[in-house]
This record gives C-alpha cells, structure tokens and sequence, in this order.
C-alpha cells in the first residue's frame, strides 16, 4: 500500500470528526492541502499528532478528505474485501439478498463516492437466477482510485456465489465499470465509457432480464422481471431504491385494481418518468387477475419506454408508451382520468444554486400530476434531490396540492429500501423522499 500524506485537523474541530461523519472540510485542516494529489491516500491526525483514520484526499473540492478506516490500514485490497463483507452480511440480515440490490452503498457502507449493485439476472420459464452483476460506480477521483482493489475483491467475493450461512450458490459473474455519473464534474472528472468485464462470454450486458423483489412481499417467491440495458442504461441500470415505497403503495394499489373491477372496467394509470417501466411493471402486477390494466408510460428517452412496454406487458399490462417532455407535456393528457399516478422525477436539485428552479419545477410537477387523478385515486410522488430536505419536500407538496385544487390524505411516508441504509451521523446519505395519499374531489 503507497505510504500516505499526513494531514492534521485544527485544534478544536476533532469532536466534530469523532461524532463519526466521514467528510473533512478544507477549513478544518491545520495546512493547505493544495499540491496534493487528487484521490491520493491521506493519513488523517489530530492536532496532537494522534492517529484519526486512514481515507483520501481531494484539495480542489470543499469536501477535502473522506474517511475509508478509522483503524490503520495495511492492505486496501483487503479494506475493500472486509467491506464487502460486512455489507453483505447486512443485506442477507434484512433478507434483501434473495433479489437485486444495492451492495454498497457510499459512506453509509464506509465506501465514500462508491457505489456497488448487485443484479440477480434470470433466464428460462420458469425464471431462474442464472448469474450476477456487479455494476460499479465510481464518482469522485479517490474512488477513481479505489476501483482496481474493489475489482479484485469482488473477484475473490464473487467466486464464492455470496453464500452466507448457507444461502447463495456459485453463479456466473459479470462486472460493468460505470464512471459517467454526473456528479463526477464536481471533482473535474470526466465521464467514461463504461466497460464490461467477465470470463463468461455468454452475457450480454446489453440485453439481461433481472429480478427485482415485488412489492407484495418479502418472500423470494415473490419477484418481479425487468429487462435492462447496463450499458446504455441510467444509473446502475436500473433504480433499486424504491422497493420500500412499492411495498407500501401495494395495499392501494390492489384496492384501486378491485374498485375498476367493481365498475366492470380497466384500471387505469400514469407513470411518469417511468424509465424501464419499474412501477408500471408493478401496477399490472398487483392488478393481476383483479382487473386489466392500461398504463400510460411518459418518458423522455424512446429506448428506456421500448423497455418499459416490454417489461409492462410481460408483467400483464397494456403499455401506452409516450415519449415526451414531461414538464412541458403533462398538460396535454386528460385531468381526473387515472385511477393511479406516479410521480417519480429525476433529482430537479443537484447543487445549491438549483433550490429555487427546482423547487418550483417540483410544485409545478405535482400540480399538474395531481390534476391528472381521477377522484378517490392513488397518488405517489418522490423526490431523490439529497439537498432537498423530508421537510422542504413537505412544504412542496402542500404548496403543489393548494395549486392544484385537489384534496390529499397522505397515508405513507416510505424512502429508500434496507438496501440503502444510512447513518445517523451522516444525514447526508438520506436523499430519497416518498409519499403516498388518496385523492379527494
């Protein structure tokens, strides 16, 4: 392991460090950390020259160190196989392990600007897991760094099939390298084309079907298939964060498919920027032998709403895909014609200059889309902008209902799933917000 720089923080400022938040100002070392090489291992002191933690280092950006131990490292191959492992060992308590999901996650994992997804992929008819991938993201320039030594202990974890205590088997493994995510200028870092890596030859990581936990259940017997693109896709290739706000829409979703079958009719539905269909798929699923179901899919991209069609109508839904600016767009289909709306944008607030646009983007967001449900329907409506507090979210959706004209019982408050955790001492880590309510007259 390279022998690290030494940074020291001011006297005074070391308590705020040992509350256990992973981040280091610049204003908080006692030198300049400029001439530093972006990315670069730093050993992390007290004013007193006592050890603190062991991360890296980036002296261009505010957020100067992010902490990886707080023990002394000798090996950060071996760091990164410890950490796969207590993480992994989290995601087989909660039982998320059975489905895709999402293996490391940033600072809460004690991996900062590092994120792993696991995908369960499946073949067959019957469906069959049949291999994993592991899609990796990197997002700032010491995890730039990182990514050879996560390789190769997911390598070493992968061989053995993620069978803790029993649950796992070996299984064929694929890893894609996705460093193309947005947040990546922040640290003067280019975006990259993602590269596939694997010895089997038979994947293609274009073209896989994975299997995403559906939302009546925790039972592993209850899955739900989505088609994706790892290559061309956003994000990871799909979004796993929203298993829990599935989960809790599940009740409602049932009851607004069985109040169409009570008015001999379809049950119909909007999704907007549906991406590859995942709440779609889910709707027709909890629709399933209640009533038909037509679901409107708005989308800006044609490729991902080809995905989406595909995978609602494999779920048993009529897809009614329409490619569209979905801000500028929405006032053009019917008002109160949906049993079901979801409103599930990309994050509107990315720095804190955004605030003011993309607040008002989001009350006009959900002006319009409330508009748009019928009376007595079910309205979900989320937010993953993490500048954008649970409390200024609240503030959104009162203001979004007012403008609106339409009266809203919330009645769940979800977020992102088990596989997301986050720490209390790292309240940054808690980005996505979720509300579910019924809508009046």
């Amino acid at each position: 392991m390279p022998v690290p720089t030494v940074w020291r923080l001011r006297a005074g400022v070391e308590k705020k460090f040992a509350k256990g938040h992973p981040w280091v100002f610049s204003n908080d070392l006692d030198q300049s950390p400029k001439g530093h090489a972006a990315g670069h291992l730093v050993e992390l002191r007290d004013s007193r020259d006592h050890f603190l933690a062991i991360g890296y280092g980036n002296p261009a950006t505010l957020i100067s160190f992010r902490a990886l131990s707080r023990s002394p490292v000798s090996s950060i191959v071996e760091l990164m196989k410890e950490k796969l492992n207590r993480a992994a060992e989290k995601r087989y308590a909660t039982g998320v392990d059975s489905f895709s999901h999402r293996l490391l996650f940033g600072e809460a994992d004690g991996v900062p600007g590092l994120i792993v997804d696991r995908y369960l992929t499946v073949s067959g008819e019957p469906a069959k897991v049949s291999a994993q991938v592991f899609v990796i993201q990197s997002s700032t320039a010491g995890a730039d760094l990182l990514v050879d030594a996560l390789r190769m202990a997911l390598d070493s974890f992968s061989r053995r099939g993620l069978a803790f205590k029993g649950r796992g088997e070996s299984l064929k493994s694929l890893q894609v390298l996705a460093q193309d995510s947005s947040s990546r200028a922040i640290e003067g870092l280019q975006k990259l084309p993602r590269m596939a890596r694997g010895e089997w030859r038979d994947l293609k990581p274009n073209q896989m079907t994975i299997a995403v936990q559906g939302g009546e259940s925790a039972l592993a017997s209850s899955v739900a298939t989505y088609d994706v693109d790892f290559i061309d896709g956003q994000k990871t290739g799909f979004f796993l964060d929203q298993r829990l706000n599935v989960r809790l829409a599940w009740p409602l979703l049932k009851r607004a498919s069985e109040n169409a079958k009570a008015e001999s009719r379809e049950l119909r539905a909007l999704d907007l920027f549906s991406y590859v269909g995942q709440w779609s798929v889910q709707i027709a699923r909890a629709a399933k032998d209640i009533a038909p179901v037509k679901i409107t899919m708005a989308d800006a991209s044609a490729t991902a709403l080809e995905l989406a069609s595909r995978n609602t109508a494999r779920a048993g839904g009529l897809a009614d895909p329409r490619k569209m600016d979905i801000l500028k767009g929405l006032s053009d289909l019917a008002v109160g014609a949906y049993d079901v709306v979801i409103c599930d944008p990309p994050a509107f607030i990315k720095k804190k200059k955004d605030i003011p646009t993309g607040r008002a983007a989001y009350i006009k967001l959900n002006r319009e889309a409330l508009k748009r449900v019928a009376p007595g329907g079910v309205y979900v409506s989320c937010s993953c902008s993490g500048l954008l507090t649970d409390e200024e979210f609240v503030e959104i959706l009162a203001d979004a209902v007012r403008a609106s004209g339409r009266e809203v019982t919330w009645v769940s408050r979800g977020g992102h799933g088990e596989d997301h955790p986050y720490l209390s001492e790292f309240p940054q880590g808690r980005y996505l917000k979720g509300w579910i309510g019924i809508v009046g007259h």
